[in-house]
């Protein structure tokens, strides 16, 4: 089976580790012998207790192709296992249907079986984690111990529930029987899961404990901001009965399920129009009759066609008055069903709204008077949603965009008292103010609230625009510069004259000489003259410090140098290397050469030059001091790190740990915000730019300010304590993300 990557850790642990996870892929056969059992019992039980015949023959087949299937997902559970095991501690995005993390854009391109199939997923994890809790809970530090870590991390145990789900899962979609099918074994199953993992997992941790495995221990950490925020998460996390009436008012039901919510977004929520031939009569009837027209008068179309053939059966069957009277019902009918289908699309839209601007206001990462911002702007907002449903489904709606301007631009600012944040309110302030005087129809006036507030942010960042630029521009040529330098070094490391090289000349060549060949080409092509005479020095430079070649030719030598030592000089002056460094490698080249002078041994280079990697570090290109100072780039080695790291710590609260915070730093959007430590002071800025190939990065502050760094300097503050993310994703999805927990909750707690 082949593992995921892993943390370095002694050759015991990696073996336990791996027969730990072969054991437990091995016992799937068996567990799904358990889970099928379950299943056909279930199944058996209910159609005994059935009173409808079609659902009895229903509950018979399904049972009957279960039967059939038995041998098939007992023997792929395990295979199903060992592919889940193996991806798990680097789990990647997947669909939908297959997480009870669903996302509020997502639920708009699901259909009603994919939501079913969400809720019943969902429904057999929650049922699952609640039976096996306190046996994962003993295990969860065992196997992180396996894995090397001194800390529980439970999400690295690839033994968890929601692994052996989707494995379930799986292995029931192979069989192809169809969608109802098979959520109803799988529903059938969750009781005896729950059963099974939890003596499984009590099994695994009892054979860990007898081979000397020391659980590693759980470490209290501040919760990651990204989980979730406000009253929708925080009833998410306490259960149904608080989740059920969120968001309402005193005495309203919750009408916010996961079905519902997908409907609104997908615009189904609509009353149902009359289908059947009499029913289209009867609509036409009856708004004629509303209308107060006459039959004889009535406008020419098919309408006039049906309606002598109508009234012919009416005349004979002498049952005019009588269904004139069914038709007027009928029309009360429809205007009621009319009536409650709106109230309830009203009752959702303004549940989702009261959620979504709960969640925002109650976010710590914004300040006290952005939230009273938020509250004051709801009114506004539960009018809009009554009157335009594409505020939820459509992200470029302008109401949403103004929230989300506000709620972003907003995160720039760490306290009160920061400066310009009173200016920034009092613009919202102004912006708003229409808003809430007047009965919003459309989505107009937050148009025009959000072209207000752009329009004088654009005047306000004007100035910074010009130096923002001008540092990309640095920061762009510093990237294609080293990239091509990583070329030139790859070609001189394949020279076979390099092997006895003293490793200071290879160093400098696949450095800083790479850059400087490197940024000539650039500059005037690879053909140009001084990027042909800088290349041709390479092979100059590698026979003037071979140990035997220049000693054969000391009168060459002679000769060489000075016009060697002009030529470094010029190239090294093309890209402003430091001058300090200039001459300590002159002073290491001199020290070879004078030995070759004295017919002393020259410095030996060490054996297995051939393996030594001298090309540019990935993710650390270099940066010239021109490229440094337009982007105010940061030398990490040159800031001091915390004098206490756990006091920088503790003083971050939204700097919680987080596994593989590298990796979702590497796909951060645009725009997202974070915090740095310079100068032991902790700085707020904005992640405005990154380069094509990852290697740079720039930060834009407030008030303009731009700092930039490679992506080795990036993840060296992150292991330090000394970078933090405060918020990647947008605020307002993240709210609305929210309200889908809390309609998945409602979903699962309505069927239990």
């Amino acid at each position: 089976m082949q593992m995921p990557s892993e943390p370095s850790r002694d050759a015991n642990s990696l073996a336990l580790y791996r027969a730990t996870l072969e054991e437990a892929a091995a016992a799937g056969e068996f567990l799904m012998g358990k889970l099928v059992e379950s299943a056909r019992q279930s199944l058996q039980s209910r159609e005994a207790a059935s009173r409808d015949f079609r659902e009895r023959d229903a509950l018979a087949l399904s049972a009957k192709q279960l039967r059939q299937f038995e041998t098939q997902l007992c023997q792929g559970y395990p295979d199903a296992l060992r592919k889940a095991f193996a991806s798990s501690v680097t789990p990647k995005v997947v669909a939908p249907v297959q997480s009870i993390d669903l996302h509020f854009d997502q639920l708009e391109l699901m259909d009603e079986s994919q939501v079913v199939s969400s809720v019943a997923l969902a429904r057999l994890q929650q049922s699952a984690l609640l039976e096996a809790e306190t046996s994962l809970a003993e295990l969860n530090p065992l196997i992180c111990s396996t894995l090397g870590l001194g800390a529980v991390k439970p999400e690295r145990n690839p033994l968890r529930p929601e692994i052996y789900i989707g494995a379930l899962r799986e292995v029931v979609e192979q069989t192809r029987v169809p969608t109802p099918v098979q959520l109803d074994w799988i529903g059938s199953m969750s009781v005896a899961l729950g059963k099974e993992l939890k003596m499984l997992y009590a099994t695994v941790s009892q054979g860990l404990r007898s081979r000397g495995v020391v659980a590693a221990h759980y470490v209290v950490t501040q919760k990651v901001l990204s989980e979730g925020v406000g009253r929708g998460v925080a009833q998410w996390e306490r259960g149904a009965d608080q989740a059920l009436n969120s968001g309402v008012s005193a005495g309203e039901q919750s009408v916010l399920n996961l079905e519902s919510l997908r409907q609104l977004l997908s615009g189904e929520m609509e009353p149902v129009k009359p289908q059947s031939r009499m029913e289209q009569f009867a609509q036409q009837f009856s708004q004629q009759f509303d209308a107060g027209e006459r039959w004889n008068e009535a406008p020419a179309g098919d309408f006039d066609a049906t309606v002598p053939a109508a009234l012919e059966a009416l005349s004979e069957m002498k049952q005019v008055k009588r269904v004139v009277q069914s038709l007027e019902q009928w029309h009360e009918r429809g205007q009621t069903n009319r009536a409650d289908t709106q109230g309830h699309i009203q009752a959702l839209s303004r549940e989702v709204v009261t959620l979504m601007v709960d969640n925002i206001a109650r976010d710590p990462r914004l300040l006290a008077p952005v939230h009273r911002i938020i509250r004051r702007m709801e009114p506004a907002l539960l009018q809009l949603a009554l009157v335009d449903p594409r505020f939820f489904s459509d992200k470029q709606h302008p109401a949403r965009e103004l929230l989300q301007a506000i709620t972003h631009r907003s995160l720039a600012y760490e306290s009160v008292i920061s400066t310009g944040f009173d200016a920034f309110v009092d613009q919202i302030e102004v912006a708003i103010t229409p808003l809430l005087n007047q009965d919003i129809r459309d989505a107009q006036p937050f148009l025009g609230a959000l072209r207000g507030l752009q329009q004088l942010w654009d005047r306000t960042d004007l100035d910074a625009r010009q130096a923002y630029e001008a540092a990309i521009g640095m920061l762009q040529r510093a990237e294609t510069r080293n990239l091509l330098a990583e070329k030139v070094a790859r070609s001189i490391e394949a020279d076979p004259n390099t092997a006895d090289v003293p490793e200071v000349v290879m160093d400098f060549l696949c450095g800083p000489w790479a850059q400087v060949i490197a940024q000539a080409r650039i500059g005037g092509g690879a053909t140009a003259a001084a990027a042909a005479k800088y290349q041709a020095l390479v092979s100059a430079l590698l026979w003037s410090a071979h140990p035997q070649l220049a000693r054969n030719n000391v009168s060459k030598l002679t000769r060489l140098v000075p016009r060697l030592l002009g030529t470094l000089r010029e190239g090294l002056d093309s890209v402003e290397y430091p001058a300090t460094r200039t001459s300590a490698f002159f002073e290491a080249l001199m020290g070879i050469y004078q030995r070759v002078f004295r017919s002393e041994n020259a410095i030996a280079a060490p054996t297995g030059s051939a393996q030594r990697d001298h090309v540019i570090k990935d993710g650390d290109p270099w940066v010239a001091p021109q490229e440094a100072k337009h982007s105010n780039f940061m030398e990490i080695a040159a800031e001091p790190a915390p004098a206490n790291l756990a006091d920088a710590k503790a003083a971050a609260p939204l700097a919680p740990e987080h596994p593989g915070l590298e990796s979702v730093l590497d796909e951060l959007p645009l725009g997202s915000w974070i915090e740095l430590q310079v100068a032991e002071r902790w700085v707020r800025t904005q992640l405005t730019w990154a380069s094509p190939q990852g290697t740079l990065f720039l930060f834009t502050d407030s008030f303009g300010s731009t700092k930039s760094m490679s992506r080795r300097s990036r993840d060296k503050l992150l292991a330090t304590g000394q970078l933090r993310l405060i918020s990647g994703q947008p605020l307002v999805d993240h709210a609305l993300d929210a309200v889908v927990q809390v309609a998945m909750q409602n979903s699962i707690q309505s069927k239990l």
